[in-house]
């Protein structure tokens, strides 16, 4: 890996997978009847990309539909989204050059970090056959910038001896709160410095993958 890297950590969506897209539009599915509230919704979601998806739903029954939230209504959004985003999200595109930078899983210790629901994201990397890729999986349970503290604890190593590759706003805030290097992906979400269009391109930089071939 390039000089002084020795552990790679990874977000999913618009990271390695193009999937963003299939969230937004199961967001708005969930809520297709509110059709004056609707853009206020998906500002709300496309905002906080690293809210989990039970407090979203609460805050917009709560807060933009002024409606009462119940478990029931947890229970019965989360199996909906879950349904909406599940086949779509196993069957979607990888991230150019993803696919090739993950195969070095067993040489590097790469770690995966997501606000997706554990059991559900699982899954998924279990039907694209790339769990095996990863030291550790770290879902909605943890915050990115603990989940990314527990690493550097768990490596033994210094926070400059970790990078984060990621492709939200709130992706470089926990990558800066954790005091680790970070790789943007350009997904379309405002970054900060240079976003890589690609895996080929982030590999590169890495010095894991030969850059620039999509």
């Amino acid at each position: 890996m390039a000089l002084g890297i020795k552990t790679v950590i990874f977000d999913f969506d618009g990271t390695l997978v193009e999937s963003v897209g299939i969230k937004d539009d199961a967001f708005a599915a969930l809520f297709v009847e509110y059709p004056g509230r609707l853009d206020e919704i998906m500002d709300y979601h496309r905002a906080n990309n690293h809210t989990i998806r039970y407090e979203k739903f609460e805050h917009i029954h709560r807060n933009i539909l002024g409606l009462e939230y119940t478990d029931e209504d947890r229970d019965r959004l989360s199996r909906r989204f879950s349904a909406l985003v599940f086949e779509r999200i196993v069957a979607c595109p990888w991230v150019a050059g993803a696919g090739d930078l993950l195969a070095l899983g067993a040489e590097h210790p790469f770690y995966l970090v997501s606000m997706s629901p554990r059991e559900e994201l699982l899954s998924i990397l279990e039907h694209r056959g790339i769990l095996g890729c990863f030291k550790a999986v770290y879902a909605s349970e943890w915050t990115k910038t603990d989940a990314i503290r527990d690493i550097l604890a768990a490596e033994g190593i210094d926070p400059l001896a970790a990078v984060y590759v990621g492709d939200t706003p709130e992706d470089q805030a926990a990558a800066e709160a954790a005091g680790v290097q970070f790789i943007g992906r350009d997904s379309g979400r405002p970054l900060k410095g240079r976003a890589f269009k690609d895996m080929h391109e982030a590999g590169a930089a890495l010095g894991l993958l030969q850059g620039g071939v999509s």
